[in-house]
């Protein structure tokens, strides 16, 4: 699991069962459907460490939407009471005291009156597809996260190198590699050059990691960032293959500003590329 912060979705495990309940509302199901579906996708985190992070997320998730199952709520609570999850931040700089804070704030909202259900709209059929392979597009970070990871104000260069689907209702999305540098600037297709592919995974030495396995995705016509992307050119990406089976879902309005945790965690990194597309984590002495 992935974590950049003690709040409740700083990490990917919580952000992962959000996404897959309310993407399971979207399609008009059922509350008592959309949550089942959720724990059958979200199973691997059953019996796991990460099994408190499940129920945290759906009980915050489902209270936020007013449909908070007693069931969910209950094995929430049961998961605070014993300070679920806070292993997993003990060798942070505070070690767990931000994550026991969170869990506190949550307590006290499961513990208050749950707002009225909300309407919760099907999504909007849009176009996923919008670049042309190789072009080229500098990133400028805004919001409050790119603040957090210590990138806002500044810009970064994402190539589109494929194309790709993630399920099987036929949506063509884009892959695409981020270039592991940032410009106080706006940057040009000349500043690419001897830049290296941004790992978007994080360090480890047990595994090869792929270079290639990020997907654009926006849910609606407002979240896909057209302001605050402007096109730089199109030129031949570099380790440029597509290769399956290595596949990793990344929200536009999530996704991008996310990126910038990726450039905190790997500066002075080393890894070294083992084949086209493919990396290994240098180990330090």
């Amino acid at each position: 699991m992935g974590t950049w912060g003690t709040t409740l979705y700083s990490n990917d495990s919580t952000c992962d069962v959000r996404d897959t309940y309310m993407d399971f509302l979207r399609e008009q199901i059922g509350n008592e459907e959309a949550y089942e579906k959720t724990i059958e996708k979200c199973k691997d985190y059953i019996g796991d460490q990460d099994e408190p992070l499940l129920w945290f997320a759906l009980a915050d998730t489902q209270w936020k939407v007013g449909r908070l199952m007693p069931e969910v709520r209950a094995k929430a609570l049961e998961w605070i009471e014993r300070d679920g999850g806070a292993e997993l931040w003990e060798e942070s700089k505070n070690g767990s005291a931000g994550w026991k804070k969170t869990l506190g704030k949550l307590r006290e909202k499961l513990d208050s009156d749950m707002p009225k259900e909300k309407r919760i709209r099907k999504p909007v059929v849009i176009d996923q597809n919008l670049w042309n392979v190789n072009d080229v597009y500098a990133y400028h970070f805004h919001t409050e996260k790119a603040e957090e990871f210590g990138v806002k104000g500044k810009y970064m260069l994402i190539q589109k190198i494929g194309e790709g689907q993630l399920d099987g209702n036929g949506t063509v999305r884009m892959r695409i590699h981020i270039f592991d540098r940032l410009f106080d600037g706006l940057p040009t297709l000349e500043d690419m050059e001897g830049v290296r592919i941004l790992p978007t995974d994080f360090p480890t030495c047990t595994h090869n990691l792929c270079m290639n396995r990020l997907m654009i995705i926006w849910k609606n016509k407002r979240e896909y960032p057209a302001e605050h992307l402007t096109y730089i050119g199109n030129i031949p990406a570099p380790q440029n293959k597509v290769i399956e089976g290595h596949r990793n879902s990344f929200k536009a309005w999530q996704g991008i500003e996310s990126a910038g945790r990726f450039f905190r965690i790997w500066s002075g990194v080393e890894y070294e590329t083992i084949s086209e597309g493919f990396f290994r984590y240098v180990h330090p002495d």
